[in-house]
């Protein structure tokens, strides 16, 4: 589960972006999914999220926001927030969640706010380009990983 603040940006290009990996690595199936802690609900991914996220081949044009579930939170092998206020957010309403939520940037270690990866929301085309990439860099970090455990 990948969380952001609006689920329409970070955490659907996150999302995108591990569909694409695992679906091309022939392993078998993961449920991949996110949602956003202001509970935008059905809203699509903004346009240069989509737009970047398809020039790298991860087609996130079907996308839609959804607010935070806490059913499918509890059933999350792990969640993966793009900020310290994502999971501070969470904790505060599931704390028996706390060996499940993780910084994406700083996982497996022990979070920092230097790991916050920043909302390109209102930014330049280079700042969704920056997001796109780091989410990028540490999903590749983390698929052996999910390999590992999941296949």
């Amino acid at each position: 589960m990948f969380i952001c603040t609006g689920n329409i940006c970070r955490s659907a290009m996150a999302q995108g972006i591990l569909r694409t990996r695992w679906a091309g690595s022939g392993l078998d199936e993961l449920t991949v999914s996110s949602m956003g802690i202001h509970g935008l609900d059905h809203q699509p991914a903004c346009e240069p999220a989509s737009r970047i996220s398809l020039e790298h081949g991860v087609d996130i044009s079907g996308h839609f926001s959804r607010p935070l579930g806490f059913d499918e939170l509890n059933q999350a092998d792990l969640i993966f927030c793009m900020e310290m206020v994502h999971k501070d957010f969470i904790l505060l309403f599931l704390p028996h969640l706390v060996d499940r939520v993780f910084l994406l940037a700083s996982w497996p270690d022990k979070d920092s706010p230097k790991c916050n990866i920043k909302d390109p929301m209102g930014g330049s085309g280079k700042d969704y380009r920056l997001a796109y990439d780091i989410i990028a860099r540490h999903i590749d970090r983390i698929i052996p990983f999910l390999q590992a455990k999941f296949s």
